[in-house]
C-alpha cells in the first residue's frame, strides 16, 4: 500500500501558518508529499525546500483572483495538488492542521485493514481544535457550533473518482455524492485520532492577519465593506469574544506531549493567554445594530441577486 501526502499553500510564511511543522507532522508516514506552492510572494517555497525531504514534491501554480470570489479557488487548487500523487491513498492536511506521532501506527493499521473495499471512498477524523492559543479549545458540546464541524475526510482512495469540494474541506465522488459516513462510502478513523487543527491558536496580531487574508479570499470589497459597517466586525476579535470562557476546556502549559512533536517549540513560545481577548470587547448599541443589519441585508441580498444574474 501506497500512500502520498498533498497539500497546497499560498504565502504561508507572512500568514504565519504553520505549514512547515504540517508536513513535518505527516512525511514519517508518506511515500511521497505533494505540495503545491500558490504565487506566494514571501519565502514560503524555499522553506519548504529547506526541508531537504527527497519525498516532497514541490510544484509550482498560479493564483485566480477571478475563482476566488466563486468561492473555487480552495477545491480547485486542491484538485490541482491531488492530481500529482501516485500513491493509493491520498492524505490531505491544510496548511494548519498537522497529526500526532502517536496516531502513526494507528492510522496505517486501520488503512491496511480496510484497503481493499473499493466502496469505501474516504476516512474521517475527528479534530482537535485549538481556540486562541495552544492550550484551549472548545468542549465537545460546542465545537460544531464555533468551528461548524467536528470531523472531517482527510484520506481518500486515489482511483480518480474523488474530489476535493465545495472550500475544501471535504470531499466528493465526481458524481457529486459527499464522501461521508451519513453516505456510506466512508469509514471512520478511531476515536482517539485526531486532526490538530491551529488555525485559530495564533498570536492576536498574526490571527487578525489571517483573518483578513480569508476574508479577501471569500469576500468582494464590497461584502466585506458592508461586513464591517453593519456587524462593526474586526477578525481580531471575531470568533473569540465571548461573555465569558466556559466553552473551552484548557490544557497544563507544561503538557507539551500533548501537542505533534513538530508544534511544540511553537506551543512553548506561547505569551499570551486566551483570556486576554476579553479586553477586545465591545458595547452595542442594540437599535444602531438592529438598523445597521437590516440595512446589510437588503443591499447584500440585491448584490447577490446582481452577481446570480451576471
Amino acid at each position: 500500500m501506497k500512500l502520498s501526502g498533498f497539500t497546497y499553500i499560498r504565502n504561508g510564511s507572512s500568514l504565519h501558518y504553520p505549514f512547515i511543522e504540517s508536513i513535518k507532522s505527516l512525511l514519517p508516514i508518506v511515500d511521497e508529499y505533494v505540495v503545491l506552492v500558490c504565487d506566494s510572494t514571501d519565502d514560503t517555497k524555499e522553506l519548504i525546500e529547506n526541508i531537504s525531504d527527497p519525498k516532497i514534491k514541490i510544484y509550482d501554480s498560479d493564483w485566480n483572483d477571478a475563482e476566488k470570489l466563486k468561492g473555487e479557488i480552495h477545491s480547485h487548487k486542491t484538485n490541482e495538488s491531488l492530481k500529482h500523487i501516485t500513491g493509493d491513498f491520498g492524505f490531505y492536511l491544510q496548511g494548519d492542521e498537522l497529526i500526532h506521532e502517536k496516531d502513526y501506527d494507528g492510522i496505517l493499521k486501520f488503512l491496511e485493514e480496510n484497503k481493499d473495499d473499493a466502496s469505501i471512498k474516504g476516512f474521517v477524523f475527528n479534530y482537535m481544535h485549538f481556540f486562541g492559543g495552544f492550550f484551549s479549545y472548545p468542549k465537545k458540546e460546542y465545537m460544531e457550533k464555533i468551528f461548524y464541524y467536528d470531523k472531517e475526510t482527510r484520506i481518500i482512495r486515489n482511483d480518480k473518482t474523488v474530489l476535493s469540494s465545495g472550500d475544501a474541506t471535504g470531499f466528493a465522488e465526481i458524481s457529486g455524492k459527499a464522501v461521508s459516513l451519513e453516505n456510506g462510502n466512508a469509514l471512520k478513523m478511531p476515536e482517539d485520532i485526531k486532526i490538530y487543527h491551529y488555525g485559530k491558536a495564533l498570536k492576536p496580531e498574526y490571527n487578525y492577519k489571517k483573518e483578513l487574508n480569508t476574508l479577501n479570499i471569500n469576500e468582494s470589497k464590497l461584502t466585506r465593506k458592508l461586513k464591517t459597517w453593519a456587524f462593526n466586525f474586526s477578525p481580531k476579535v471575531d470568533k473569540y469574544i465571548f461573555n465569558d470562557f466556559n466553552f473551552l476546556e484548557f490544557v497544563d502549559k507544561e503538557n507539551l506531549q500533548f501537542h505533534p512533536e513538530p508544534i511544540r517549540y511553537l506551543a512553548a513560545q506561547q505569551d499570551w493567554d486566551v483570556k486576554d481577548f476579553i479586553n477586545y470587547k465591545r458595547k452595542p448599541n442594540a437599535i444602531r445594530r438592529f438598523f445597521k443589519i437590516t440595512v446589510y441585508r437588503i443591499i447584500n441580498e440585491i448584490y447577490s441577486g446582481i452577481k446570480k444574474i451576471k
